[in-house]
């Protein structure tokens, strides 16, 4: 079936499956900016919010991470099957409840986490830490080895990445090139000793 097809289908009858081939359509077309305008077509508001089931898939947060709605996108942000590819996308969201729910969600990525904490209070290191998790993808890199990664370079316990300085965070950033062949590997600083006392 075509993404028209897939779309007719989908606005007579929305649900869970249906909107997944529909995403995947869409995507495979490089129109995936479209599922939004047709999630908007689905009313009342409260029917796209009841697709969003304990068991949903993560191509259906995917999908409906995009949703026009902020209240659909903060249901999404909570959800236990959350993705890196909602909270990449959803730690950007205009929403402050949106990214709320992100952040208090255990499964949201630790490094984005971190970055969510930074935004709140105003600290423009966040961009940056998103940035790194982008890089980390492009190097192959998933959320536990990335995790290790920034832990390493910066003695930072995950836990308080939120608390990562911009040296830091750029530090990471050209561990990261380094890894994507694009600069040479930088040094790593010594690891601080704590005295005894």
């Amino acid at each position: 079936m075509s993404a028209e097809e897939l779309k007719t289908a989908f606005l007579e009858a929305p649900d869970g499956e249906g909107l997944v081939r529909l995403y995947a359509a869409l995507c495979a077309e490089g129109i995936d900016d479209q599922v939004a305008p047709i999630l908007d077509k689905v009313r009342p508001i409260q029917h796209r919010v009841t697709l969003v089931q304990a068991d949903a898939s993560r191509e259906l947060l995917e999908a409906l991470c995009r949703d026009p709605h902020p209240h659909v996108r903060q249901v999404v942000a909570a959800h236990a099957h959350v993705s890196e590819e909602v909270c990449l996308r959803l730690c950007e969201d205009q929403q402050a409840p949106v990214r709320m729910a992100l952040r208090k969600n255990p499964r949201c990525h630790r490094v984005i986490k971190g970055a969510l904490v930074q935004r709140e209070r105003n600290d423009h290191t966040w961009e940056h830490l998103v940035e790194a998790v982008w890089h980390a993808r492009r190097a192959g890199l998933d959320e536990d080895a990335l995790t290790a990664l920034v832990a390493d370079w910066t003695q930072v316990d995950p836990d308080d990445f939120a608390a990562l300085t911009g040296e830091q965070v750029s530090l990471v950033m050209e561990v990261l090139r380094a890894k994507l062949g694009h600069g040479p590997m930088p040094r790593k600083p010594r690891k601080s000793r704590k005295r005894k006392r």
